[in-house]
């Protein structure tokens, strides 16, 4: 959930910046994402792992599996951007894995709407379960899988996509809300 894929314009320290790959419904799920978090962070002591991700797979991070494993997570339940894509590709990652994977039902949006159904549907049939809700107090850790690229990137050097989401760049920051949501575990 970061600027670049949420907003068309976005305001970072007096600078107007515009979005590079908005998501089109991006925005109804922030304050689902941000209530969940809260909910989460009101259950008890939660960690939050922040790792970077060049990839549209965020399992090309090996630090991914090896803090899941070290950290003893068996299930995940995604949210985020965007459905027919991360979302898809990082669940049957999980799923190949071995971890029970749940996605939270309206805290994920696609590009296109028919895209992102179709997607879900396969997911289902690979064993992912669609959840209305995440458990209040068995949650410790949030991991935070952010879109992060740099000239290297594999999505970038394609061509395909336009540059987003660039290492060091407001478009590479979490939205607000969500950002303030997690730091409120320290309150």
């Amino acid at each position: 959930m970061t600027n670049d894929f949420v907003f068309e314009t976005y305001e970072y320290k007096g600078t107007l910046y515009e979005g590079k790959l908005v998501a089109p419904m991006g925005k109804a799920i922030i304050d689902k994402i941000a209530g969940l978090i809260r909910k989460v962070v009101r259950g008890g002591t939660v960690s939050v792992i922040r790792l970077p991700k060049d990839h549209l797979n965020a399992f090309m991070n090996p630090e991914l599996e090896l803090k899941a494993a070290e950290l003893g997570i068996d299930e995940v339940f995604m949210t985020g951007l965007v459905e027919e894509v991360c979302i898809y590709i990082n669940s049957l990652g999980f799923l190949e894995r071995g971890f029970r994977t749940n996605t939270v039902k309206g805290c994920t949006a696609p590009f296109d709407e028919e895209k992102g159904r179709e997607a879900f549907r396969e997911l289902t049939k690979c064993g992912a379960k669609m959840v209305d809700d995440v458990p209040e107090k068995d949650i410790k850790v949030i991991l935070l899988l952010e879109d992060e690229h740099d000239e290297n990137s594999e999505e970038i050097k394609s061509g395909d996509w336009p540059p987003h989401n660039m290492k060091g760049t407001p478009g590479a920051l979490t939205v607000k809300p969500i950002q303030d949501a997690l730091e409120g575990r320290y309150k």
